[in-house]
């Protein structure tokens, strides 16, 4: 708007502020009899005024809006055609950087693909959405085009939360951007039919029944640690691994047997007393190492675990539940049923 305008604007705002002000004192002055009806005249009348004047200072402002709308550059009207092909192109496509593929940017067809937000996408490594078997691939992958500057194409299986996995061939180019790091622009030309995994009562354990059979094998005299432990597998997923910790501070696997010994995550779990879901499942040494050296959850293929703590007025351990990866990952409503159960867990184990 110009400056004329402006000042004249000014103006009339201040002149508006002292009638107001004497509209006020005389507001203590006038009576029903003596002047009330004058004086609610006036105040009409100035409402009347302030209106029609924000009217017209609002139609200049969309006057303005489109002018300063139609001055945009080249570039960045540009921009804005660039960005919108990319949020609105049929075919999935990511903004991923640094080693880990840590994912910028995703267009809705690659959000719908993923069946994730574009919130929870967001800073999360590209990595952990596909099978374990080809995340070793993917990430050499990305590290070539980001070191070569050349397009390549990797075949990976992308697991999804509801929906099946699909097998796809991603197209990975390097993206130039000045005074900032590296990225690459990871795309599809395929977008598979989202069919939803049907639905089974491995996907949907019934809470309740399981929560009171729990209990009452708890309570039976013939209870033991494994008989626990294959029921939580049975009910919720396809490993169960407890590990418990003594009075010295000392931690052992104790289900199953000596397959594994404790990671870093259960002793966080059981420092924090926090519930800890990875679901997909990214570290692939959550699970520790078995007695060769090899990481349990690649030997396993698991595809998401939850991991709980087992305190009963003291630390005692953590309960690890993992699926495959061929599995829906855990939900948040499962990884609070598992809390629920090795709470009831962990007060029998006291007693014992």
């Amino acid at each position: 708007m110009a400056g004329s305008t402006i000042d004249a604007f000014e103006s009339e705002f201040n002149e508006f502020q002292k009638r107001l002000a004497y509209l006020r004192a005389a507001r203590t002055t006038v009576t029903p009899e003596l002047g009330r009806d004058e004086w609610i005249e006036a105040v009409l009348l100035e409402l009347d005024v302030a209106a029609e004047e924000l009217k017209v200072r609002h139609e200049e402002l969309v006057s303005w809006a489109d002018e300063v709308a139609t001055e945009k550059s080249p570039a960045e009207r540009e921009r804005l055609l660039l960005r919108a092909s990319f949020a609105g192109s049929p075919f999935p496509a990511l903004i991923v950087t640094g080693d880990d593929g840590v994912i910028r940017r995703a267009n809705t067809a690659a959000l719908t693909l993923l069946d994730v937000s574009q919130s929870y996408a967001t800073g999360r490594p590209f990595p952990v959405f596909t099978d374990l078997r080809f995340r070793a691939a993917l990430r050499s992958a990305l590290a070539a085009v980001t070191r070569e500057g050349e397009a390549r194409t990797v075949r990976v299986r992308l697991l999804r939360r509801r929906l099946a996995p699909v097998d796809l061939t991603l197209a990975l180019t390097p993206l130039e951007l000045p005074g900032e790091a590296p990225h690459v622009l990871i795309g599809s030309s395929s977008m598979p039919e989202a069919e939803p995994v049907p639905a089974s009562p491995e996907v949907e354990p019934e809470r309740e029944d399981l929560l009171a059979s729990f209990a009452r094998l708890l309570l039976s005299p013939g209870f033991s640690l494994d008989r626990a432990a294959t029921a939580l597998r049975d009910g919720m997923g396809d490993w169960v691994f407890v590990d418990l910790v003594d009075e010295t501070g000392a931690w052992r696997r104790v289900v199953p047997g000596e397959d594994g010994h404790p990671a870093a995550l259960q002793r966080r779990v059981l420092e924090s007393g926090r519930l800890l879901t990875e679901s997909p499942l990214d570290d692939l040494g959550a699970l520790g190492e078995d007695r060769d050296g090899v990481q349990v959850a690649a030997r396993l293929g698991a595809g998401s675990l939850v991991c709980a703590p087992l305190a009963a007025g003291r630390p005692l351990g953590t309960v690890t539940v993992a699926r495959s990866v061929a599995r829906r990952p855990f939900s948040l409503a499962e990884a609070g049923l598992l809390r629920e159960l090795c709470d009831q867990l962990a007060l029998r184990l006291d007693l014992s």
